[in-house]
């Protein structure tokens, strides 16, 4: 009896990825994999399961053509097979609507029949982002398949969702010894358990009804491919293909005899998962892959007991084991390693910058479903009533499908697109991606992912408002303001919306928790929705989308921000938000203001002139039981935030007020890695010290540097310690440049203008956030600098008897530089051609 082999290589990139990566991946892998498969077509006995991820069908088919036609091509022979799967990679798990993840199946296979020539009913399979999935991810890509006549065949690690473990009386799972200290005699398991070996044939199960069938995959097999290197300084351990042969052949054997004992005279199927990646680009060795890759495959195929397979082939011709059900709301052990236990979900949940994220989709969603009722409740179906027609819709997998159909009947043309690209948007958004993946410490910093996802988001948002104010024959009022618990997090925040910007504050923190703004530029509503489609129907490879909108306050969580309960893990890290204070003493101690003592109370929210106005107040002791009285007030025009500090304070120690000005905004150059950042400063003749923490803290490629005006350099003490004497600063502005590819670029600015009732004491810039997760990844990857987190300036005020006012006007210039001839006293960020002006 022959054991089949069944190997299935998954490529894979986000949408928005870098171009030097692609490009890089592309030459070490994608491209030598295509060769190495080209010339193994066609030979007797050779069969593989070829998985594209969405994003990187779509980049391939705008970048490179002549690929996409010779992958076609090979698709076309026997023993080439294609596994199905979703259009964006997305975790549609995470999303709050039930139709998500037929939109994604839909979409992949509109992918596939469009670049590739192959009709969705042709997979072998389908194949699950990260295998990360509960009963919800299982039972809707069952039903998506069913519903496209694709066989609901998928692969799942053997090792997360089948149970590796037997309770028995003293076990770790006998609770009684656990917390009475003895042994339960009733401790045992009694559902039948399939032990590993048994555990490579095909599974059947259900969901809600749905049928589906899994092949598992065993890790073993995923890291002792390819593993021509050891891992490590303590690994001694190298993987030949004829070593990989023998753990083929004596798997097999032991899954045979396992089936015997049960009755079963099946073939077994050995499933070999992997990223495509592992070849060529991991190694940067594409030749001495190809080689052991082309052995392995040669040593299979003249095998009399082994035999390539398809997955769906296999099943097919063999059936499958058993009816035995899969540990379902499960994540693999990796998963589970990094996100304590919870996957994907405690990933979202867990990482303060993630649930941003994920609440900016939610606020899209609630604008959609205000649009479907909407649509919903001028549709007349008798004997429907309107609440019973609504709950069937919007609980419905053919969501998405009914209300286009109903949009395209009755409405004009340029809602039933809108509709079409807001719906692309959204799952977009759900991509997996790297980040995603809470912190691997093979993983740096990297927002360009989440980023870009927000800023069309934003517009997608814009779009959507002024559909629903059509449906309404209404127009779009500005400013929106809302007060909720936005993030989930059991407190408020008030949500400020205006033509140009969004801005949403926590209540009780007094800080502008997320910012995202917009050009200076009146879309008309077609102008709007023709950018959407081009940009976003097929996405775009290296969009222009921060021309129109950015992110200005979504930082990094922060080392420094944490509540620590235990060091080997038990902790939580908040973001660096902006216009947040502390109190300092002279030595620079906090005596009070982080993240837990600052317990602002809200005193007003009103709105006149088109602008928000929002009053804090709190009391807090800080030295000698002498109380601290400040009022915050944030003013939200049009397009700038107004904060100002009034503090009371009867004392006469010496203690500062030191605002925290916060910005992530940070140049990019993902093409030559050469981010160009810089500060103008403009003041009077008060002349300060400026405590500047360059790069060289973080990860940036050059120091920070300073250019003075004649008036400081005249200054007898212009600089002390390596740090620059400057103008007490009246008005800085931070200009940063933006390379998207090759030939395309360009600068966006920002300005703080302020004004004290007491002189500063010093001024001190440093990235916004310095370490993430510091202790739990790689510390080159923990530490962050101006080209990753963005920007943090701290002026000292010192609190003279009596108090003081302190306020600035933060306002910004999305895709517009400044004129450096404006501020003769420059602080270089990153690069060395500060004072550039695009």
């Amino acid at each position: 009896m022959k054991t089949y082999v069944a190997f299935c290589p998954h490529f894979h990139q986000p949408h928005f990825q870098l171009h030097s990566i692609r490009e890089e991946v592309f030459q070490n892998c994608y491209l030598p994999f295509l060769e190495l498969l080209e010339e193994m077509a066609g030979k007797p006995g050779f069969e593989i399961n070829l998985h594209f991820s969405g994003p990187l069908l779509a980049w391939m088919a705008q970048e490179k053509e002549a690929y996409v036609g010779r992958l076609r091509s090979l698709l076309e022979k026997t023993g080439i097979h294609l596994v199905g799967g979703l259009a964006d990679e997305a975790f549609t798990q995470l999303s709050a609507r039930p139709d998500d993840t037929m939109y994604q199946v839909r979409g992949y296979a509109n992918l596939t029949a469009r670049f590739l020539g192959v009709d969705a009913r042709d997979w072998e399979g389908v194949h699950i982002v990260e295998r990360e999935a509960g009963e919800w991810a299982l039972y809707h890509l069952a039903l998506a398949a069913g519903s496209m006549g694709v066989k609901p065949v998928f692969y799942l690690d053997a090792e997360s969702f089948w149970a590796g473990h037997f309770n028995y009386p003293g076990g770790p799972f006998d609770y009684c010894r656990q917390h009475f200290g003895f042994n339960d005699a009733h401790s045992r398991t009694t559902l039948s358990h399939l032990p590993p070996e048994v555990l490579h044939y095909a599974l059947r199960d259900e969901i809600g009804g749905q049928e589906f069938f899994v092949l598992p995959v065993h890790t073993g097999f995923r890291y002792r491919l390819l593993k021509r290197q050891p891992f490590g300084a303590e690994d001694r351990s190298i993987i030949e293909p004829r070593h990989y042969l023998f753990y083929l052949q004596d798997v097999a054997e032991q899954a045979r005899e396992a089936a015997r004992r049960l009755g079963k005279h099946l073939a077994p199927v050995i499933v070999i998962f992997e990223d495509a990646e592992k070849y060529g680009q991991w190694s940067k060795d594409p030749e001495g892959d190809r080689a052991w890759l082309k052995e392995f495959f040669n040593l299979v195929m003249s095998d009399p007991n082994l035999q390539f397979c398809g997955l769906k082939s296999y099943l097919n011709e063999n059936g499958f084991l058993d009816t035995y059900p899969v540990a379902s709301s499960r994540s693999y052990p990796e998963w589970e390693n990094w996100t304590a236990g919870r996957g994907i979900r405690g990933v979202t949940y867990g990482d303060e910058k993630l649930r941003k994220l994920m609440c900016r989709q939610r606020d899209l969603e609630l604008l959609v479903q205000s649009i479907d009722h909407t649509l919903l409740q001028k549709l007349d179906y008798p004997g429907i009533s309107p609440g019973l027609l609504r709950d069937m819709v919007l609980d419905s997998p053919h969501r998405f499908k009914f209300m286009q159909e109903v949009l395209s009947g009755q409405y004009p043309d340029r809602l039933v697109r809108s509709y079409r690209v807001i719906q692309r948007i959204r799952n977009a958004a759900y991509q997996e991606d790297p980040r995603w993946a809470s912190r691997h410490p093979s993983y740096g910093s990297g927002s360009y992912f989440d980023l870009q996802a927000l800023a069309y988001i934003e517009l997608a948002e814009r779009l959507a408002q002024r559909f629903l104010s059509q449906l309404n024959n209404s127009e779009v009022a500005y400013p929106e303001v809302s007060r909720h618990d936005w993030d989930r997090d059991g407190e408020d925040e008030i949500l400020v919306k205006t033509a140009r910007q969004t801005v949403i504050i926590h209540v009780r923190r007094g800080q502008v928790v997320f910012h995202q703004a917009i050009a200076d530029i009146n879309w008309e509503y077609e102008d709007l929705l023709g950018y959407l489609e081009q940009s976003m129907l097929l996405p775009e490879s290296y969009p222009d989308v921060f021309k129109y909108s950015q992110a200005l306050i979504f930082t990094e969580t922060d080392s420094e921000l944490k509540e620590e309960f235990y060091p080997e893990g038990a902790r939580m890290e908040y973001c660096r938000n902006s216009f947040a204070e502390v109190i300092q003493d002279k030595e620079g101690r906090i005596l009070t203001g982080n993240r837990g003592s600052a317990h602002w109370v809200l005193e007003k929210l009103d709105t006149a002139d088109h602008k928000v106005a929002i009053s804090l107040r709190q009391s807090i002791e800080a030295v000698g039981n002498k109380p601290v009285n400040i009022r915050k007030v944030f003013i939200i025009e049009e397009a700038a935030v107004e904060v100002e500090w009034i503090v009371e304070y009867p004392g006469h120690e010496d203690i500062y007020l030191v605002p925290e000005l916060v910005t992530s905004a940070v140049p990019s150059d993902p093409v030559d890695f050469k981010p160009c950042s810089w500060l103008g400063i403009s003041g009077g003749e008060n002349i300060i010290p400026y405590e500047i923490a360059g790069p060289a803290a973080g990860r940036g490629e050059a120091g920070a540097g300073w250019e003075q005006a004649a008036s400081a350099m005249d200054e007898p003490e212009s600089e002390v310690g390596g740090q620059p004497r400057l103008p007490e600063p009246q008005t800085i502005a931070y200009n940063y440049i933006t390379r998207n590819e090759p030939g395309a670029q360009g600068a966006s600015s920002m300005f703080w203008e302020i004004s004290s009732s007491s002189e500063m004491v010093k001024v001190m810039i440093s990235p916004a956030v310095q370490n993430y997760y510091q202790g739990y990844v790689f510390p080159s990857h923990s530490r962050l600098g101006f080209d990753s987190s963005g920007l943090m300036i701290r002026p000292q005020i010192p609190l003279a008897e009596g108090g003081l006012s302190f306020k600035v006007r933060w306002s910004w210039r999305v895709n517009e530089g400044v004129n450096p001839e404006d501020y003769p006293n420059k602080v270089s960020l990153l690069g060395d051609d500060e004072g550039q002006e695009l």
